[in-house]
């Protein structure tokens, strides 16, 4: 059974001293779905893409065992074993075991092909395993403004491509063929709790507020994931 008691309220930035390097609250989101799945005694979990270590640090207090890849393994600095690795490579057979739980926060959009990451995922997860995904929404309603205007994604302008290395927009009915594709059970699509960030730009912002009769009569009209500034994707194996 997982300690449903050692989250502690810590800020946006940091976990246990740890710097968190994702949009506001995703993590407290992502452990939030986590604690409501069943997991065995001495659950395992594989960290991909885990940076400085706090979503390593928030497992490891709900009771998880957990391996973490990060590329430049010396940023990590939680207390559990990290590997060096790309993940562009194949790795699902990288581990002696299998985890019950796989998780990846905003890692996929760095990569260049997601189908293979995903499978390489599934891989490494015992069978009835949980694979957790956190990506931009692309599809969101102001994404999809800043598309109309630039021709580019909210979170994937030539900005974030250098700044971040953002290069791969990825789509809830994207991760829906895949997941039909390989054989798994796509779970659910959440979207975290933070406020879609103002990146219009203050000419097209100040159009739009001036302009809110023509915003309405366009927002009802967009389908899909039009909520949200990242989607978290749980899916079983």
């Amino acid at each position: 059974m997982l300690n449903r008691a050692a989250i502690t309220q810590d800020s946006e930035a940091t976990y246990r001293g740890l710097k968190i390097h994702t949009a506001a609250n995703l993590h407290q989101d992502c452990i939030g779905l986590i604690r409501a799945l069943e997991f065995p005694a001495n659950p395992s979990a594989l960290d991909l893409g885990a940076g400085a270590g706090a979503f390593s640090r928030r497992l490891m207090d709900q009771g998880f065992q957990v391996t973490a890849v990060e590329f430049n393994a010396k940023r990590f600095k939680a207390e559990t074993d990290c590997y060096g690795y790309d993940l562009n490579q194949d790795f699902g057979d990288l581990f002696l075991n299998r985890f019950n739980l796989v998780v990846a926060i905003e890692t996929i959009e760095h990569l260049s092909n997601p189908r293979h990451f995903i499978r390489n995922c599934l891989e490494a997860l015992k069978k009835n395993g949980y694979l957790l995904i956190t990506s931009p929404n692309a599809e969101s309603w102001l994404s999809r403004i800043i598309f109309l205007r630039r021709g580019r994604f909210l979170w994937f302008d030539e900005s974030d491509y250098d700044n971040y290395g953002h290069i791969m927009p990825v789509f809830s009915w994207q991760i829906e063929q895949i997941c039909h594709e390989l054989g798994a059970r796509l779970i659910s699509v959440e979207h975290n709790r933070s406020t879609l960030r103002r990146k219009l730009g203050s000419g097209l912002l100040q159009a739009l507020k001036n302009k809110l009769t023509y915003v309405s009569a366009l927002y009802p009209l967009m389908a899909g994931r039009k909520h949200g500034e990242v989607n978290l994707y749980l899916i079983q194996k």
